[in-house]
This record gives structure tokens, sequence and C-alpha cells, in this order.
């Protein structure tokens, strides 16, 4: 790194030593975001000890107050705890920060939607890194050439998110983004994913929920390692806005090759509003029903069509264009490739289950390296009982499925619950791992939209394998539900 760069634009004494020390302690340093491994760990262990003393205060609240008190309590407890949890891993960023989103993903079910709300503000703005530090990024990156293509650079950041952040420029005539990565990231995510594990699994052991999350951290650390390769992004991005490109539905922005990097990313820029933000503004049910059928009809291509899926369900990943009609797909560096021979595996598993017949769906399971073949018979009639019970919503032939079901939910958790704590040999599917984070965070997005959707035409372009409207109508459907030629 060419320090003197920051000397010669003009920046004082003190940010080019800030930059400094940020750049070669391989972890971030910038106003409130801990440095090094044992300032890291240390921050984690204070927010246990939070944590742990809410939980504290909990028991002894519960001892103390009567009956009718107990449920507020506890509900109190769990607010504070996902408030502690929010603040402290929006400034560790990297992979606590990723952690805190897929727990506001993955854990809606487990908390109350109190605690959901305040995690889920883990899927929006970040806090920003000094404009300094990604400057020297930029330097480093791009070179004096390539600062100086771009014009009009914003120092304060359109979006800031766990291992980057985006910045909004000029450049050959057109407005762009530009996604820079913090320092560091790369280095600190094995040692950072460890420390977060130890975190969450004794905030669950204060809960009294036993939960193997040992999967779940694997892939989080390999989710973040795809994502620190932004040359890898790149080149989803613009596979991605060729694949889209005759849907009227969806727009992707375009890359800028000469002004990216492994740690720089440019685009042209895209306007449209967060989807967070328009769900909360209460759009008409026509709109929120022509999105849900949108990304289930985008899944289906992805996965049974194309075979790329794009597995971060992040709300932060999608902008909202209602006069336009137009879905903004943005972010692309956990798109995961499945190979014709997998999705032809498990268009079989899903063929066995819509027969019903436990045989069958066993065999498929076996083969598709589910389940172990020494698993018990109890576990193997639990593992029917599972994807029979994840295939219901879609087998409701002609009746709408209500994605806000109580019911449902609670019958399904209670079932992968049991199979989860039945099973002796069976280790977790990783290649369904990033696949099914992507399913898990589709229901929880319709979920929100409080929508009710037919959904057996997409179990028959499922167990078509690629028979998708995309292929035999050439017509597709607005958000606002009118049916335009490509």
């Amino acid at each position: 790194m060419k320090l003197s760069h920051l000397i010669s634009h003009g920046h004082q004494q003190g940010q080019r030593e800030r930059y400094e020390r940020f750049y070669f302690s391989g972890f971030l340093v910038t106003k409130g975001i801990p440095t090094g491994l044992w300032s890291r760990s240390r921050s984690v262990l204070a927010l246990a000890a939070g944590i742990a003393g809410h939980e504290l205060k909990h028991k002894v609240r519960t001892r103390i107050a009567s009956a009718e008190k107990l449920g507020l309590s506890e509900l109190r407890t769990r607010v504070e705890q996902a408030k502690l949890v929010a603040e402290s891993l929006g400034r560790l960023k990297g992979a606590f920060m990723k952690g805190g989103q897929l727990l506001s993903i993955d854990a809606s079910e487990l908390l109350p939607p109190e605690a959901m709300e305040i995690l889920a503000t883990l899927q929006g703005q970040a806090e920003a890194v000094d404009f300094a530090i990604i400057q020297g990024v930029l330097e480093e990156e791009l070179g004096v050439d390539g600062l100086q293509a771009l014009s009009e650079l914003e120092s304060r950041p359109a979006a800031s998110a766990s291992i980057g952040q985006v910045h909004r420029a000029r450049a050959f005539g057109m407005p762009v983004a530009v996604k820079v990565q913090y320092p560091g990231i790369a280095a600190s995510i094995d040692a950072d994913v460890a420390l977060l594990e130890r975190l969450a699994s004794s905030w669950l052991a204060l809960t009294g929920r036993e939960i193997d999350l040992a999967g779940t951290f694997e892939e989080l650390r390999t989710i973040l390692h795809l994502e620190a390769d932004y040359v890898r992004e790149r080149a989803y991005l613009d596979r991605y806005g060729a694949l889209v490109a005759r849907d009227v539905r969806f727009e992707v922005p375009r890359s800028v090759p000469s002004l990216s990097t492994s740690k720089v990313l440019t685009m042209s820029w895209a306007n449209g509003m967060p989807l967070g933000d328009w769900v909360r503004g209460a759009p008409p049910r026509a709109e929120r029903v022509a999105f849900a059928s949108a990304v289930l009809d985008l899944y289906c291509m992805e996965f049974f069509q194309w075979g790329v899926v794009q597995t971060d369900p992040n709300f932060g990943n999608f902008l909202i264009r209602a006069e336009e009609q137009t879905i903004v797909l943005l972010d692309f560096g956990a798109t995961v490739e499945y190979d014709a021979d997998f999705r032809a595996r498990y268009v079989a598993l899903l063929r066995a289950v819509g027969t019903g017949d436990p045989g069958r769906i066993v065999d498929a399971g076996v083969a598709f390296e589910l389940i172990d073949p020494r698993e018990s018979l109890d576990t193997r009639g639990l593992f029917v009982e599972m994807l029979m019970s994840a295939a219901e919503p879609f087998q409701q032939c002609g009746t709408p499925f209500v994605f806000r079901s109580a019911d449902y939910a609670a019958r399904s958790q209670d079932v992968v619950k049991r199979f989860t704590k039945s099973l002796r040999f069976s280790p977790p599917p990783r290649r369904l791992i990033f696949l099914h984070r992507k399913l898990g965070g589709l229901f929880q997005l319709l979920k929100r939209l409080d929508v009710e959707l037919d959904l057996s035409p997409y179990w028959e372009q499922m167990i078509a394998g690629t028979d998708l409207p995309y292929e035999t109508d050439p017509k597709v459907t607005t958000l606002r539900g009118e049916a335009v030629s490509p």
C-alpha cells in the first residue's frame, strides 16, 4: 500500500496513521469498531455477559412476580437481549454482523416479534466506516488512473453492510455504485465465526433451547468467504443480468470491469425503495401478491432452469420501484451453482414425496444423502413426516396457503425438532443448507407480506424440473398483476 498517496491527496497526518493501523492489523479499526483478535474477542465476551445479565434479571423477576407478569418479563428480557445483540454485532461487522442478519431470518419463530423487529435492523444500514479508510482501499485497488475515472465520489455511504459499504459516484458519464470491502475482513472470517458460534451457543443455552449450530456456522463461514471475493461476485452480477434481461419484472445493475477488483466492485447505480421500507408502507394486496409470485418464479428459474441460485435472502438485496413495477436484484456474493445431476436427484426426491409412499421417500432421501441408511425405523418415519410437512403448502390444490399460519409453523417446527434429535448417523446436508436458507428466507418474506397463494402450480413446476411458465408462456406478470409480453 502506497500510504504516500494519502498525504498527496491532502489527508491529515492523523487520518494516515488511522489507516495504517487499520490496514496492517488485519481487522476493522475505525470509530467504535474493535481492532485485533483480542479486542474483538473481548467485545464478544462483553456481549455474552450482557445477555447473561439480562437473563439473570429475568430469573429474579420471575421469582417475585405474579403469574400475570411472567410473560411480560420474558418478553422484556428477549427484547433487551436483541437490542444488545443488534448494537454490538453492527459495530463489529464482518462475520458477527452477518450472523445477526441470519439470526433475524432463521430465528423468527424462536424469538418474539418485538425482538425480531430489533434484529431486523441488521438487514438494513450498518454503522459507516471512516471515508479516509475507504479511500485508502480505493487507492490501493484502483490506482491513480482508476480514481481519476471516478468523479463526484460521495464520502457518505449510500449503504453499509457486514463486509463492505457502497458509495455513489459518477464514471464514464453515468451514476455508479462503488462497493468497497473493509480491509482485513477476509483474514478475520474464520476466527470471527468461531467466536460467534460460542456466543450463539451460550445464548441458546440461556434460553433453554438445544439446537445444533455446527452446520449453520459452517455455512456462515462458507458464505462469508464467497462474499469476500468481489471478482466472483462481478461474474455472477453479469450472469444474472443476462439471465433476467427478457423479464420486465427484474433489473440487475451492470458492472464496470475497469473499476472493479477483488475488493472493489463498481456497477451502474440502481434507484428504488428498500424492500423493508416498501413492506412497512403497507402496499396494496395486489402488489404484494404480484411481488410474492415474482420471487417464487425467480427461485424456480434459478434452481430448476439455470442451476444458479443467489442464496442470501436478506431484505437489503431487493429494491422496489412500484411505479415501474420493477424489482431490482442486488448482491450476488452468495451465489451457488447446482449441477444437472444434483438438480435431477432433488426433483426425484420431490416426486417421491408427491407419491406419499414412505418407502420411496426414504429410498430417495438415502440416494440424495439426506439420511443415513443406518438410522432407526423411528427416525426414518420422522424423516417422511418432515418432508410431507414441508410439501404440505404446495399440495393444497386450488386452496391458497396462508403464510402467516401459526398452526402450520408450529407443526413443521415440531417435526423438524423431533427428527433432528433422533439422528445418530446423518450429518447436516451441506449442499442443501444454502438452498434451504434461500427457501426459508422466501417463506419468511412472504409471511411478512401477509399473502395467501395457491402454491400447487409451483409444485407442478418443481416436479417437472424445467417446465416453467417462463419457457412455456411468453407473457409474464408485472408487480400490478398485468400480463405483458417481454
